[in-house]
Protein backbone atom coordinates (compact mmCIF):
# COMPACT_ATOMS: atom_id res chain seq x y z
CA UNK A 1 0.00 0.00 0.00
CA UNK A 2 1.74 3.05 -0.94
CA UNK A 3 -1.04 6.01 0.35
CA UNK A 4 0.20 9.43 1.07
CA UNK A 5 0.17 10.70 4.16
CA UNK A 6 -1.49 14.01 6.02
CA UNK A 7 0.44 14.77 9.24
CA UNK A 8 -2.70 15.46 11.14
CA UNK A 9 -5.00 18.56 9.72
CA UNK A 10 -1.77 20.51 8.34
CA UNK A 11 -1.12 21.18 5.02
CA UNK A 12 2.40 20.88 3.77
CA UNK A 13 3.69 23.51 1.21
CA UNK A 14 7.00 22.77 -1.52
CA UNK A 15 7.74 25.44 -3.10
CA UNK A 16 9.22 24.33 -5.87
CA UNK A 17 11.85 24.68 -9.07
CA UNK A 18 11.88 21.59 -11.18
CA UNK A 19 15.08 22.73 -12.64
CA UNK A 20 16.50 22.79 -9.47
CA UNK A 21 18.75 19.23 -7.78
CA UNK A 22 17.96 20.37 -4.43
CA UNK A 23 14.21 21.30 -4.92
CA UNK A 24 13.82 18.22 -6.86
CA UNK A 25 16.26 15.97 -3.88
CA UNK A 26 13.84 17.38 -1.43
CA UNK A 27 10.22 16.52 -3.79
CA UNK A 28 12.26 12.95 -3.56
CA UNK A 29 12.27 12.72 -0.19
CA UNK A 30 8.58 13.88 0.50
CA UNK A 31 7.33 11.76 -1.86
CA UNK A 32 9.45 8.61 -0.71
CA UNK A 33 7.61 9.10 2.65
CA UNK A 34 4.65 9.32 1.51
CA UNK A 35 3.41 12.72 3.09
CA UNK A 36 0.55 14.62 0.77
CA UNK A 37 1.84 18.12 0.11
CA UNK A 38 1.17 20.85 -2.26
CA UNK A 39 3.65 22.19 -5.13
CA UNK A 40 3.72 25.94 -5.04
CA UNK A 41 5.20 26.49 -8.90
CA UNK A 42 6.02 29.74 -7.84
CA UNK A 43 8.18 30.63 -10.99
CA UNK A 44 4.89 30.44 -13.21
CA UNK A 45 2.01 31.06 -10.89
CA UNK A 46 3.32 34.06 -8.28
CA UNK A 47 1.94 32.90 -5.07
CA UNK A 48 -0.38 35.68 -3.32
CA UNK A 49 1.27 38.44 -1.54
CA UNK A 50 -0.03 37.72 1.57
CA UNK A 51 0.30 34.13 1.58
CA UNK A 52 4.25 34.54 0.45
CA UNK A 53 4.02 37.22 3.63
CA UNK A 54 3.12 34.41 6.14
CA UNK A 55 5.73 31.71 4.70
CA UNK A 56 8.58 34.43 4.77
CA UNK A 57 7.53 35.43 8.59
CA UNK A 58 7.80 31.73 9.28
CA UNK A 59 10.59 31.25 7.80
CA UNK A 60 13.08 29.01 10.58
CA UNK A 61 16.64 30.09 8.64
CA UNK A 62 18.51 33.00 8.59
CA UNK A 63 15.90 36.03 6.47
CA UNK A 64 18.92 36.82 4.46
CA UNK A 65 19.23 33.89 2.70
CA UNK A 66 15.76 33.88 1.22
CA UNK A 67 17.55 36.38 -1.77
CA UNK A 68 19.61 33.99 -4.47
CA UNK A 69 22.39 36.67 -4.26
CA UNK A 70 23.96 35.35 -7.74
CA UNK A 71 21.29 35.61 -10.08
CA UNK A 72 22.38 37.87 -12.84
CA UNK A 73 19.09 39.93 -11.97
CA UNK A 74 20.29 40.61 -8.36
CA UNK A 75 23.57 41.23 -9.40
CA UNK A 76 22.14 44.71 -11.70
CA UNK A 77 20.43 45.99 -8.63
CA UNK A 78 21.49 49.33 -7.27
CA UNK A 79 22.74 49.52 -3.73
CA UNK A 80 19.18 50.57 -2.66
CA UNK A 81 17.29 47.65 -4.13
CA UNK A 82 19.40 45.17 -2.36
CA UNK A 83 18.78 46.34 1.14
CA UNK A 84 17.73 43.42 3.17
CA UNK A 85 14.68 44.39 4.97
CA UNK A 86 11.81 42.63 4.95
CA UNK A 87 9.53 44.83 2.79
CA UNK A 88 12.55 45.42 0.36
CA UNK A 89 12.95 41.61 0.29
CA UNK A 90 8.75 40.93 -0.31
CA UNK A 91 8.84 43.38 -3.10
CA UNK A 92 12.23 41.79 -5.00
CA UNK A 93 10.40 38.47 -4.89
CA UNK A 94 6.86 39.54 -6.04
CA UNK A 95 8.89 41.38 -9.06
CA UNK A 96 11.47 38.49 -9.80
CA UNK A 97 10.44 35.25 -8.35
CA UNK A 98 13.78 33.63 -9.47
CA UNK A 99 15.38 35.69 -6.95
CA UNK A 100 13.53 33.22 -4.43
CA UNK A 101 15.82 30.91 -2.64
CA UNK A 102 14.27 27.13 -2.98
CA UNK A 103 13.55 24.60 -1.87
CA UNK A 104 11.14 25.99 1.12
CA UNK A 105 8.80 23.48 2.84
CA UNK A 106 5.40 25.65 4.63
CA UNK A 107 3.53 24.02 7.00
CA UNK A 108 -0.39 25.87 7.45
CA UNK A 109 -2.12 24.74 10.67
CA UNK A 110 -5.47 26.05 10.79
CA UNK A 111 -5.42 28.46 8.10
CA UNK A 112 -2.43 29.97 9.46
CA UNK A 113 1.43 29.27 8.58
CA UNK A 114 3.33 27.87 11.35
CA UNK A 115 6.51 26.90 10.38
CA UNK A 116 8.66 27.78 6.98
CA UNK A 117 12.13 26.31 6.32
CA UNK A 118 14.83 26.75 3.04
CA UNK A 119 16.05 23.00 2.50
CA UNK A 120 19.51 24.25 2.21
CA UNK A 121 21.34 21.90 2.79
CA UNK A 122 18.64 19.75 1.75
CA UNK A 123 18.85 17.14 4.55
CA UNK A 124 17.45 20.23 6.63
CA UNK A 125 13.81 18.23 5.49
CA UNK A 126 14.53 15.87 7.90
CA UNK A 127 14.11 18.51 10.96
CA UNK A 128 10.72 19.11 9.91
CA UNK A 129 9.30 15.51 9.53
CA UNK A 130 11.82 13.84 11.78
Amino acid sequence: MNEKIIIGSDKIFLFHNKRCSKSREVKKYLDDKNILYGVVDYLNVLPKERFLKSVLLKLENNFQEIIRVNEKIYKNLNDNEKKHTFENIMNLVMKYPILLERPIVSIERNKKIIQSIICRPTKLIKSVFS
